[in-house]
């Protein structure tokens, strides 16, 4: 039996998406896939940077008993592996899921009191240290992480291919929805929250408790938003064109790891995922104990904003340099250029004008790594050529899981780091005074924030330089195209390029789109009682309008 196919609540109107054109609308764009995934995205950002804080200084768990450090250094890894196994398991359910409002809608609806419901629960910890208390922090990190934000995680991330099988469409909603999640949860908490709230916050319990409060409340409505303002179009994917063999799941493991390339790649994945979540989870406490001084407003924001500022135009330098050079050279360059920036932050760790000019240094450098998942599907093109299998679903699930065990296993080493270096909870000694930590911690902070992502980034290049699929793009895809070629022709059929296929669909796509367009104007037309031809003449009007400004500027 499918699962929520005898719900009421899923089967009834009330409940119907309030997008009701079959193609994609503005406030579809703009209400379910900009707006409606802030509140989600904002909990998430906030508890990955700022919840690990909320232990060290506010609980103290890291000192509160002897075997304190060996619990916040194996729970978060523990905790991820279950977070892990609930994301392959909630994908099964979705996929077994059949309602009137779809398969993946329901569960995004469900998750939304859930995740805020959840939050809370995260900061209800009682301050008084027993072991109900590690208890307590165990059971709430998981009912978020592996259960409310797996919920949501995993319907929202299917959002976008069941919307609509116009590709252009899925485009757009693809930006939208990745403006959503990054842009403004990315500034709110990543430069407002260490300039604004969490001076005010500092280590007060109770201050903290209500603003995650706040916080959560203010989450539920986004996401509700995204419910109602998101239609799924498509509820299964296209059958398979049948061209490429099946095999089992053990077959398909023993092809990937016997493939140097696949496994240079996941190589590659773990250290970028390590980097990133140690980078994550170390800059408060090296903006307050290394660089500047407890939560002073200013250190964090700046260091993030100057980190952030090559994003805006260095994309526009990137893809002629890609073009020209190649994925794999670029990102050489590039790595090595980071790494030497993060020895500049090495050498000038409490200086802020070099930690700000490294900062600013490694996010060029680092740019480049934006294109790794292009270089993921070359290897995966170098496997089909190599054993005539496709393994696309195998290394996505493998990629998530790594994505998701390296937060715990970051958390675990950092927590670990702190414990054995002898970390002191904050206390204010006089008025805008605070202690200080001892060389040791200092040490392993700055280790955390800047050494460790400078090794990875070295490693990651020397993978880089033995990554050579690129070099066999042209054969590989010319070996490709003649073997689908001679599987048309056996069967009697013409073959079709997959550009001049992609061309078709999306022509016939437009086709569609464009009677239904028509349609439900003619609709509104006689519902409100206006002339079809006017109607048309000034959409066309509109159209013709767009793009001349479109030519005008692309000749630009």
């Amino acid at each position: 039996m499918s699962v929520l196919s005898k719900s009421r609540l899923f089967g009834s109107e009330r409940f119907d998406p309030y997008v009701k054109s079959a193609n994609t609308t503005s406030s579809e764009r703009w209400l379910g896939y900009f707006f409606g995934p802030m509140g989600a995205a904002i909990l998430n950002t906030t508890l990955i940077s700022y919840l690990n804080v909320f232990y060290t200084d506010v609980l103290n768990l890291t000192n509160s008993f002897a075997w304190a450090a060996a619990f916040m250094t194996l729970f978060p890894i523990l905790s991820k592996v279950i977070d892990a196994i609930t994301n392959i398991i909630m994908g099964q359910i979705i996929e077994k899921t059949r309602t009137r409002q779809g398969k993946a809608r329901p569960w995004i609806f469900l998750s939304a009191p859930l995740m805020s419901i959840a939050t809370i629960l995260l900061f209800l910890i009682p301050r008084e240290h027993s072991v109900l208390q590690f208890v307590l922090v165990a059971l709430t990190y998981n009912i978020f992480f592996s259960l409310a934000y797996t919920m949501y995680n995993m319907s929202h991330t299917l959002m976008v291919p069941l919307s609509t099988s116009n590709v252009r469409q899925r485009d757009a909603l693809s930006l939208f929805t990745n403006m959503g999640v990054n842009m403004i949860p990315g500034v709110i908490v990543s430069l407002l929250f260490p300039m604004v709230l969490m001076p005010v916050l500092g280590y007060d319990y109770d201050k903290w408790l209500t603003a995650m409060i706040i916080i959560a409340a203010i989450a539920l409505p986004f996401t509700v938003l995204e419910y109602f303002f998101t239609k799924e179009r498509v509820t299964e994917a296209a059958a398979s064109a049948g061209e490429l063999k099946t095999i089992s799941f053990r077959e398909q493991l023993k092809i990937c790891f016997g493939s140097r390339y696949w496994v240079l790649m996941i190589l590659f994945m773990f250290l970028y995922n390590m980097m990133a979540n140690m980078m994550t989870i170390s800059l408060p406490y090296f903006c307050n104990w290394v660089l500047g001084t407890y939560n002073d407003g200013i250190t964090q924001t700046m260091l993030s904003a100057v980190g952030k500022a090559p994003l805006g135009f260095g994309v526009f330098l990137l893809w002629p340099l890609v073009k020209k050079f190649g994925k794999r050279k670029v990102m050489i360059v590039g790595f090595l250029i980071a790494a030497a920036a993060e020895a500049i932050c090495w050498i000038g760790s409490h200086s802020l004008s070099m930690m700000l000019a490294g900062s600013f240094l490694y996010a060029i450098g680092f740019l480049p790594s934006y294109v790794y998942s292009a270089l993921m599907a070359d290897t995966l093109d170098y496997i089909e050529y190599k054993d005539k299998v496709r393994v696309d679903g195998l290394t996505a699930s493998i990629f998530t899981i790594i994505g998701t065990v390296t937060v715990g296993i970051g958390q675990g080493i950092f927590n670990f780091g702190l414990s054995s270096s002898g970390y002191e909870a904050p206390r204010l000694i006089e008025e805008g005074v605070y202690n200080v930590q001892n060389a040791a911690t200092q040490n392993f902070i700055s280790l955390a924030y800047i050494g460790i992502p400078m090794i990875a980034l070295v490693l990651m290049a020397v993978i880089m330089i033995f990554l050579k699929v690129e070099n066999l793009l042209p054969e590989i895809h010319e070996e490709l195209t003649a073997r689908r070629k001679a599987e048309c022709e056996a069967r009697g059929e013409v073959y079709v390029s997959p550009e001049e296929r992609a061309a078709q669909e999306q022509a016939e796509q437009d086709r569609i789109a464009e009677e239904k367009r028509i349609e439900e104007l003619k609709a509104l037309c006689q519902t409100k009682g206006l002339n079809f031809a006017e109607e048309e003449a000034k959409y066309q009007a509109k159209l013709k309008e767009k793009q001349e400004k479109a030519a005008k500027k692309n000749r630009k």
